[in-house]
């Protein structure tokens, strides 16, 4: 599902641009609870979701972090890894090594609707992380990986594996794979007509003439 399109085609979105187009296709819910913020400005990442859920448990693993260990192996080049934790997880679900480990597979940022740790850390990687909150706490004996690349609810909507994520300061938006052209064409469309309402907008025309004009806001 979504692995034969070509994510170079979403490089001229925004979240913006995809919320907007998703909005045209009657997919009015597909942006992330804007409580997952980006761990440092002018983060942007673009990708294919490789979903994750975590739990909470009070038992001691026999093996510890082999679930944990088995999501990071399970990703392919240009995935996003989209992590939920159940509400009583209060440990740290992705941290500096998990961010080196993703990064050495090929992913291209992380999406954590929960808390992280080794925020300077990773910070000083560059690589783009979004998270709803922060914990020093080990997931040791506190949380445990539940489901890998099965179907989750981020922020309130739904991530399927190799749906799309289109991450940046404004938000997350999630593209449904089988939706990825028609939004591509849809941004390409408003593209066009944003150019030339900035234009107009530039020379002083109004509001409304522009609007009427182009069809865009």
């Amino acid at each position: 599902m979504g692995l034969d399109f070509d994510v170079d085609r979403l490089r001229i979105m925004t979240s913006a641009l995809a919320s907007d187009a998703l909005d045209r296709l009657g997919r009015r819910n597909q942006a992330v609870s804007s409580t997952i913020r980006p761990l440092r400005p002018r983060y942007r990442l673009i990708g294919r979701a490789l979903p994750v859920s975590v739990v909470a448990t009070d038992e001691m693993p026999d093996e510890p972090y082999a679930q944990e260990m088995r999501a990071v192996e399970l990703i392919r080049q240009g995935d996003v890894p989209v992590y939920v934790t159940a509400p009583e997880v209060q440990a740290a679900v992705w941290g500096e090594l998990f961010s080196l480990a993703a990064r050495g597979r090929g992913a291209v940022g992380a999406i954590v609707d929960g808390p992280i740790r080794d925020a300077e850390a990773i910070a000083s990687l560059e690589f783009p992380v979004f998270c709803r909150s922060f914990s020093p706490l080990d997931t040791m004996g506190r949380a445990v990986v539940d489901t890998i690349g099965e179907e989750i609810v981020c922020g309130g909507t739904t991530v399927r594996r190799a749906d799309y994520v289109v991450a940046d300061e404004d938000g997350i938006v999630i593209i449904p794979a089988e939706l990825a052209n028609d939004v591509v064409e849809l941004v390409e469309e408003k593209l066009k007509g944003e150019h030339g309402a900035r234009s107009h907008l530039l020379d002083g025309k109004s509001v409304r003439d522009v609007w009427e004009t182009w069809g865009v806001f």
